[in-house]
């Protein structure tokens, strides 16, 4: 529920500054008193969740809070962001509810802890060097191609031919802002992994007197939790900046889980250890989440023009005209 709290407060600080003072002109997010406390709130909730989804609650309970959350996020988009709540949005969120729940309750496969040679041992795998390789590039190639289409519409908005500004075109920002959240899922769940990693060699250091900490990997890995978790944090905050939450949250969610468990069937050669009726539950459960997220799409609240914080204020101008009597 705080994480999708946070996520709304952030979103509508957005709004609110492309509102005032212009998209190009906007301040430093750190200046903003409502960004940073949806950023704060989000970010405890999360480190809160992560620690719990590694080591310290059952599947059967990370499941349902999971789709739970999905739950508030459009609850929360209605209170703080005022977006249309009909009887699609019941519709797609009950949807996206239940494809959460098949993601999350069946991508899940059980791993014992490592030592640090046993995580050597892993990540020197051909298979993973593979794997790694071909994700890491097909993120890096689709971030520099999302951030070169918004580069290209925001000077072409600003040196006036306005056809092809991102802002006046509210399907193209969209899929930005979809593409910022679905890589930067990508990006969580490799922090997800190097966070596991991490765990395990700090049991063993705490709990079983065997210090992981005096080797020189262990920091890299500890560095690359940092590093992958502030990346994730950075382009989760672009996404929500170009798309609404109860659009991008849960394809977020989506992307964060599968990735997870490609991950791990991947870097623990968990292969043999996963059903054939959990992938199809797995893919069902995909399926039927983006299903949700189409319902809730294809309303009109979802695609105004470019110009939407204008004629928000104009029509608010409208239907309270006695106040701007007032201030003349």
């Amino acid at each position: 529920m705080t994480q999708a709290f946070g996520i709304s407060l952030q979103r509508r600080s957005h709004l609110v500054e492309q509102r005032h003072v212009g998209i190009n002109d906007n301040l430093p997010l750190y200046k903003r008193p409502l960004w940073l406390s949806g950023f704060l709130i989000y970010t405890m909730s999360n480190i809160v969740q992560s620690t719990c989804t590694i080591g310290y609650l059952p599947i059967v309970i990370l499941a349902p809070i999971g789709a739970i959350g999905l739950v508030f996020n459009a609850i929360f988009a209605k209170i703080v962001l005022g977006d249309p709540f009909t009887v699609k949005t019941i519709t797609g969120t009950m949807l996206i509810v239940i494809g959460a729940m098949l993601v999350a309750g069946f991508g899940v496969v059980p791993e014992p802890n490592h030592s640090l040679q046993d995580l050597i041992r892993l990540y020197k795998r051909p298979s993973f060097i593979v794997y790694f390789a071909i994700i890491e590039s097909f993120t890096c190639l689709g971030l520099i191609t999302t951030h070169f289409i918004q580069y290209k519409s925001e000077r072409s908005e600003a040196s006036g031919r306005r056809l092809g500004g991102i802002y006046t075109r509210p399907d193209l920002k969209m899929w930005l802002g979809i593409s910022y959240g679905v890589f930067g899922a990508n990006i969580s769940s490799q922090a997800m992994l190097f966070a596991k990693s991490g765990l395990e060699l700090l049991i063993l250091s705490v709990f079983h007197h065997d210090n992981q900490f005096i080797y020189p990997l262990t920091w890299v890995l500890v560095l690359a939790l940092v590093f992958t978790a502030i990346l994730q944090l950075y382009y989760l905050n672009r996404g929500i900046r170009l798309c609404d939450t109860i659009i991008l949250v849960p394809l977020n969610f989506c992307s964060f889980n599968v990735s997870c468990l490609f991950n791990g069937l991947v870097y623990y050669d968990q292969w043999e250890r996963l059903f054939w009726w959990q992938m199809v539950a797995v893919l069902l459960g995909i399926a039927i989440l983006i299903g949700g997220v189409l319902v809730i799409s294809w309303q009109p609240g979802y695609m105004m023009p470019a110009s939407e914080p204008e004629q928000e204020s104009t029509l608010n101008t409208q239907k309270h005209p006695k106040h701007q009597t007032k201030n003349h």
